[in-house]
């Protein structure tokens, strides 16, 4: 067992208390985040979870793909704070991509990746949906059935493109388009309960970007996973920095979490590139939604091979991880040390060893990410006792 995390204001200073999630006996580890300015933030989310009404966004690679690690954070606030509905739907079901809250049928609906296709106008999450005529699609939630939701779809238009029809579960039907149909990024908003079925009919140029899933009275906890498998952080600019702008300033979350890391580790990039690359994230994040907190997710232990006794690093894993702290501190955002909550360093081939980590080294099992998961909420939940 792990204890629970700790947050806590001292002085000028804003310490995050690690402890250890790591089979073996939990070594706890403080990690420093500077915060003048995030002790509003610090407040705010503090109100907000104390109000038992707050909106989490998690974006990053394939550990945010998978939708593990921030299920079990989703799950455990959730029991804690209430349900506040399923949060963020990818536009519809994409390869290698998993979300825990939905399922989808779909039939004609082309999936393009900005992984993949740098040719896109992509919004925040970097996916897009585009249908062809007559396209259906069916868009389920998982788990227990859903009272009526409010969604807010991100879509664009051409001019002759005609209006989507949504048809709920209670056969209520919604005429869904673009606001001005201006080939734009704009946001839709109407209730419905699901599942809904998504039909298109003369819509060439239409592209849907995601849809936004909450109870209308916004109440209880919401916990977004918007993850590409592979991803790196430099692909935000894939996507259009106006559009998605505009798409968190709409949303407007609570805290925002930036989940990047492993891969930028794992292919060599220059690490002054990738510093730059996220205080210049950080700052598009500020100016599109300020009075959102940020919190950056440091890179998790992780391997190029077992060989040894603790497996071979990669080779620039070390200094990254000491980079994203840096940038924590100087650009006063939260800061949640992954490895240290794995135990530090030499710590994934005990994790291998207990069936909590994969044997490539990188991604952990469902039980691993179950155990981060909910160690990550209960690190957010303990942040209602700022002041």
């Amino acid at each position: 067992m792990y204890s629970k995390k700790h947050l806590a204001i001292l002085g000028c200073c804003l310490f995050i208390m690690a402890c250890s999630a790591d089979p073996a006996p939990a070594q706890s580890a403080r990690k420093q985040v500077s915060a003048s300015s995030q002790n509003n933030h610090a407040a705010q989310i503090a109100q907000a979870l104390q109000k038992k009404s707050i909106n989490i966004v998690q974006i990053g690679d394939s550990h945010t793909a998978a939708d593990y690690l921030t299920d079990a954070a989703r799950v455990y606030l959730q029991q804690q704070l209430g349900n506040g509905g399923p949060g963020w739907a990818m536009p519809t079901q994409f390869p290698g991509l998993r979300l825990a809250r939905f399922t989808y049928q779909n039939q004609g609906w082309q999936a393009i990746s900005s992984r993949t296709d740098t040719s896109q106008n992509y919004a925040l999450g970097g996916l897009v949906a585009v249908p062809s005529v007559g396209a259906v699609m069916t868009i389920k939630t998982r788990g227990e059935p859903e009272a009526e939701q409010t969604v807010t779809v991100t879509i664009r238009q051409g001019p002759n493109d005609e209006d989507l029809t949504i048809t709920d579960s209670n056969g209520k039907q919604i005429e869904l388009g673009a606001q001005p149909k201006d080939n734009q990024w704009h946001f839709s908003q109407f209730n419905a309960r699901f599942p809904i079925t998504v039909t298109a009919g003369m819509n060439f140029q239409t592209a849907i970007g995601g849809w936004w899933v909450r109870n209308p009275n916004r109440q209880g906890v919401v916990f977004s996973a918007l993850g590409i498998n592979g991803a790196q952080l430099t692909q935000w600019q894939r996507w259009n920095t106006q559009a998605w702008q505009q798409e968190l300033n709409v949303i407007a979350p609570d805290l925002i979490i930036l989940a990047y890391g492993t891969n930028e580790a794992y292919n060599g990039v220059e690490i002054e590139t990738v510093k730059q690359n996220l205080i210049e994230t950080i700052n598009r994040i500020r100016a599109a939604s300020p009075n959102s907190a940020i919190m950056i997710l440091g890179a998790p232990e992780s391997l190029k091979s077992t060989a040894g006794s603790c497996g071979v690093r990669p080779e620039k894993l070390t200094e990254l991880q000491e980079m994203q702290k840096e940038v924590a501190q100087s650009q006063q955002v939260f800061f949640w040390d992954w490895q240290a909550v794995m135990g530090g360093e030499c710590s994934m081939k005990p994790w291998i060893n207990q069936g909590l980590a994969r044997n490539d080294g990188v991604h952990f099992t469902s039980k691993g990410y179950q155990r981060l998961g909910q160690a990550l909420g209960e690190s957010i939940l303990s942040m209602r006792q700022q002041r």
